[in-house]
C-alpha cells in the first residue's frame, strides 16, 4: 500500500542551504515522504543542529558544511549522498539577498557575494548533480526561483537579476536534458517567512521604503512548511515547474492571512533592518 512515507522510499535527496527556513522545511518534507536527505550550510554547528531536529522526526539524514560558491565543497556534498547508495534528487536552494538600494551605489563586494551564492551556487550544484543523473538515466534537479525571475525589481537588482538568471539557466537545462530521463524543475515558493525576508540590509536613505514589507508579508507570506510542500509534487509527477504566485493564489492567501490576524501590528513578522552607507564612486 502506497503511504505518504513510502512515496520517496529508497531515494537520496540533497538540499543546499538547508539548516533553517525554507531549505530545512524542504529537507523535512522530502524525509517525511521516505527519502534519505543530505543537508548543508556554511556552518558546521548549524548542520549538526538541523540533523538533530530531522532525526528526532525519524528522518534518515546526514550533512556537511558546504559553501556552494566553492565547487570542491559541492562535489563533497555529492560524494556524501553517494555514500548513501545513490543520488536521485538535488535541490539548489542556497541563496542570499542583496543590499536594498540603487545599483549605482551598491557595494561591489555585496553584489559579488549575491552572484557567488545565487548564480555560481546554482551552477555548481547543477554541474555536479547532472552528470550523475545522466549516467544513471534518471534524477530530479530543482532550482529555486525568487522575486525578479520574470522581470526587473527596482532597488533589488542583485537578487532579482540573479533569480532571472536562475530561470533562464533552468529552462536551458530542461532543453538540454530532454529525452534523457532526467527532469529539471523550477520552483518559486513566493514570500516565505524566514530570515531572508525578515533581516534586511539597506543603503542609508532607503530604509524608510521598507516599512510596507511587513504588511506585504502579512498579506502574502507563508510558513516554510507551507512553501516547501509543493516540492513533493514536482519530484513525484511530470510537472516541470511550480509557481505559487498566481492571482487566485495571492487573493486566497491574502484573505486567509487577514482572517488569521497577521496584519495586526502585534502579529506582524519582526523585521531587523541594518543600514549601511552607499558605496562612493571609485
Amino acid at each position: 500500500m502506497d503511504t505518504e512515507r513510502d512515496r520517496l522510499a529508497g531515494r537520496v535527496a540533497v538540499v543546499t542551504g538547508s539548516t533553517r527556513g525554507l531549505g530545512l522545511a524542504m529537507a523535512g518534507v522530502l524525509g517525511r515522504h521516505g527519502a534519505t536527505v543530505v543537508i548543508a550550510s556554511r556552518s558546521a554547528e548549524h548542520v549538526e543542529d538541523a540533523l538533530r531536529r530531522l532525526r528526532a522526526e525519524g528522518i534518515e539524514a546526514s550533512g556537511r558544511p558546504c559553501d556552494t560558491g566553492e565547487m570542491a565543497d559541492v562535489e563533497a556534498l555529492r560524494d556524501e549522498a553517494l555514500r548513501r547508495g545513490t543520488l536521485d534528487i538535488w535541490v539548489n536552494n542556497a541563496g542570499i539577498s542583496g543590499v536594498y538600494g540603487p545599483t549605482a551605489s551598491t557595494p561591489v563586494e555585496d553584489f559579488t557575494r549575491v552572484v557567488r551564492t545565487n548564480i555560481l551556487g546554482t551552477f555548481h550544484g547543477s554541474r555536479t548533480a547532472l552528470p550523475v543523473f545522466l549516467a544513471q538515466g534518471h534524477g530530479d534537479l530543482v532550482n529555486v526561483y525568487g522575486q525578479g525571475d520574470r522581470g526587473p525589481v527596482a532597488l533589488q537588482n542583485a537578487y532579482a537579476s540573479s533569480k532571472r538568471w536562475v530561470r533562464q539557466f533552468t529552462e536551458t537545462l530542461r532543453l538540454e536534458t530532454k529525452g534523457t530521463g532526467v527532469r529539471v524543475h523550477g520552483m518559486n515558493p513566493g514570500l516565505v517567512l524566514t530570515d531572508l525576508l525578515g533581516r534586511v540590509t539597506s543603503q542609508r536613505g532607503y530604509e524608510q521604503r521598507l516599512g510596507g514589507l511587513q504588511v506585504v508579508a502579512g498579506l502574502w507570506g507563508q510558513t516554510p512548511d507551507d512553501a516547501a510542500r509543493p516540492l513533493i509534487g514536482l519530484v513525484t509527477a511530470d510537472a516541470a515547474e511550480f509557481r505559487g504566485l498566481g492571482g487566485l493564489t495571492l487573493v486566497t492567501r491574502g484573505v486567509r492571512n487577514v482572517l488569521a490576524g497577521r496584519l495586526r501590528r502585534s502579529r506582524r513578522m519582526p523585521m531587523d533592518v541594518t543600514v549601511v552607507e552607499p558605496d562612493s564612486p571609485r
